[in-house]
């Protein structure tokens, strides 16, 4: 397993996965296809994570390809599945969604995908200001990852939109002089 992406369900020990990339033999990458498709819960282990036994909802997207490396007689199979909730955070995707999970927690890739998900009138230079918003409402916590560091944002549009325009009459952010935005007179 390259990547996973996971939150704490009803107690430590298991969790409700977003994300999993595997790479292996037929065998292996067949049996975990099979526990996503009769919605069986599996164990995950790597750096940071001691036995955590995970589950996806109904019907996560699974994909599946092989890869040829020279010099090996057969190929690698790779297998992502992806949860539908993930799935959904694309633009426009689920415009009710009241959170985001996130594969990343850097500030500036946390503040464009809510721009994309939502369709928020933000500016990269408000992404200080942005994460301490979040941190202060306790609207961001980290997610379980491997090979990723993700996180998982709760707020909706409605919301997001109200905290920058709040900054805004606040004075605490602002739209730089020189910008296509600005008024003209």
């Amino acid at each position: 397993m390259d990547r996973a992406i996971a939150e704490h369900d009803l107690d430590e020990h298991s969790a409700l996965c977003h994300l999993i990339s595997i790479f292996g033999n037929d065998q292996e990458v067949a049996a975990i296809a099979a526990a996503l498709s009769e919605e069986a819960r599996f164990y995950l282990t790597g750096p940071g994570i001691d036995h955590l036994t995970i589950s996806f909802r109904p019907e996560p997207c699974v994909y599946r390809s092989s890869l040829s490396i020279p010099g090996r007689r057969r190929p690698v199979r790779h297998l992502v599945a992806v949860s539908n909730e993930l799935a959904k955070k694309c633009a426009g995707g689920n415009p009710g969604a009241r959170r985001a999970v996130l594969c990343d927690s850097e500030l500036e890739f946390i503040l464009r995908r809510l721009r994309v998900r939502f369709g928020l009138p933000v500016l990269p230079e408000w992404r200080e200001w942005f994460a301490v918003e979040l941190r202060r409402r306790e609207a961001i916590e980290p997610l379980i990852g491997i090979g990723c560091r993700p996180v998982l944002v709760r707020g909706t549009k409605r919301r997001f939109l109200g905290r920058i325009g709040y900054g805004l009459k606040r004075g605490v952010i602002g739209i730089p002089v020189g910008t296509h935005c600005e008024k003209r007179v």
